[in-house]
């Protein structure tokens, strides 16, 4: 056969083909697994600038291809199925021929082809790492949220008896104070002070102070309706504002409040304490500063008039 003669004379070309210009990744290796020679395709796969020359081809392996077994025929290949790793993030599925040669092998290996099989493998796997990280998001979004929610919270709200602070009770007035106005509806406010709160907290201790806050807290919240708003205005001074509420009602619900808490023993002392309260309505569009100024000046007529009562403004 005349088919062996054709490589003498083009065996330069065979090799420029071979090193240059092929996809093919041509690697020489020894019996300990280091690579003698390689050529340009094995490079340009794996990412290096120079030849891997005294590397193990097990470095440029896949973690799960490194305990590849080789032990081709004494003539002919061994067909792999492994993958390369090239320039990150790319990996490089290959279909590889080892032979024998001397003092070691000679691989002969190209990209394979996918399936479809494994296409729809990949496809699947893609499609669940993107379920966990959207569950991971969802999750993490959910606890943002919560965290959002809590900051607002605390934000808007007396961290000692729970109820409004003083910034939730002037961003709702405003909401408030525009419905009545489109409405033409009342609005009223009463401010409260614990009447010689001082002494209590001489004589028994602040904790037992911030007992009779938490207890006067509480019982304005449940004599408030959904739409109204307590608040804890500053230190023993409170202040609801009463949704759609008219003055005479406002009133009435002060006293209700008032005699309430004169009958009520507070804590493990069975402190008896009593307080003083001030009314005033709305009129037209009044700021909230002069609507507060008018309450006060009511409130401290009661408190002038001998505390533990209610008395409304003019």
């Amino acid at each position: 056969m005349q088919d062996n003669n054709f490589f003498e004379p083009n065996s330069q070309l065979i090799n420029d083909y071979i090193n240059h210009i092929s996809t093919i990744c041509v690697v020489l290796i020894d019996r300990q697994m280091k690579i003698r020679e390689c050529n340009l395709a094995f490079q340009t796969i794996t990412g290096t600038t120079s030849k891997p020359i005294g590397e193990k081809l097990i470095s440029f392996l896949h973690h799960e291809d490194q305990n590849i077994e080789i032990n081709p025929p004494e003539k002919g290949f061994q067909k792999k199925q492994f993958t390369l790793l090239g320039e990150a993030p790319i990996n490089n599925s290959m279909t590889g021929y080892f032979a024998r040669t001397n003092d070691g092998y000679l691989l002969l290996c190209e990209k394979a082809w996918i399936t479809e099989d494994e296409i729809f493998k990949e496809i699947s796997k893609i499609n669940n790492e993107l379920a966990n990280i959207t569950r991971e998001l969802n999750k993490k979004n959910a606890a943002l949220e919560k965290a959002n929610d809590t900051i607002n919270r605390l934000l808007r709200e007396d961290p000692l008896t729970g109820i409004a602070n003083r910034l939730h009770f002037y961003e709702y007035f405003k909401k408030m104070q525009a419905l009545a106005l489109r409405h033409k509806t009342p609005l009223s406010l009463v401010m409260t002070d614990l009447d010689y709160f001082k002494t209590i907290n001489d004589r028994y201790g602040h904790q037992a102070g911030d007992e009779v806050l938490i207890a006067f807290a509480r019982m304005l919240q449940e004599n408030c309706r959904e739409e109204d708003l307590p608040v804890r205005y500053g230190g023993e001074e409170f202040c609801i504002l009463l949704v759609a509420t008219a003055l005479e009602q406002a009133c009435s619900q002060a006293e209700r409040v008032r005699s309430q808490l004169e009958k009520t023993s507070i804590g493990e002392s069975e402190l008896k304490i009593t307080a003083s309260f001030g009314v005033a309505m709305l009129i037209e569009e009044e700021s909230l500063d002069n609507l507060i100024k008018r309450a006060d000046d009511a409130l401290y007529e009661a408190k002038a008039s001998g505390r533990n009562q209610v008395k409304t403004a003019t």
